[in-house]
């Protein structure tokens, strides 16, 4: 159980994201008046053939940097990487980013908990 949210309105929820590209992903973003707890990642090669390298990051709006917590992972066609313990608190404008090294089939799932932080 999470003491992120204790008291506070939160919702848990999964999102996806789709790069058939080169360019970085956002796959989540933590919204405004939240904060966001990540505590499952998974990354899934979903080519026919051939391997890709994959980077996963943590971009911190509040100090303008990017985390690189997976940097350059080798994953072959219909194989992946999870990540099923992790415990990230994410600030409103925070990001986890994917990566490709090159154009493929990239599948990302992230399970989230945002927890709502009133202004005032």
């Amino acid at each position: 159980m999470s003491l992120n949210n204790l008291g506070k309105p939160a919702r848990m929820k999964s999102v996806y994201g789709h790069n058939t590209g080169t360019t970085v992903e956002d796959v989540y973003v933590c919204p405004a008046n939240c904060t966001a707890e990540v505590t499952f990642i998974h990354v899934v090669n979903g080519s026919t053939s051939g391997s890709n390298t994959v980077s996963v990051q943590w971009y911190v709006a509040a100090d303008n940097y990017t985390s690189h917590f997976l940097s350059a992972k080798a994953i072959t066609h219909s194989d992946y990487i999870s990540f099923p313990n992790i415990d990230l608190i994410l600030q409103p404008g925070d990001k986890i980013q994917v990566l490709p090294s090159s154009a493929g089939h990239i599948d990302t799932i992230l399970t989230v908990t945002e927890t709502f932080v009133p202004v005032g």
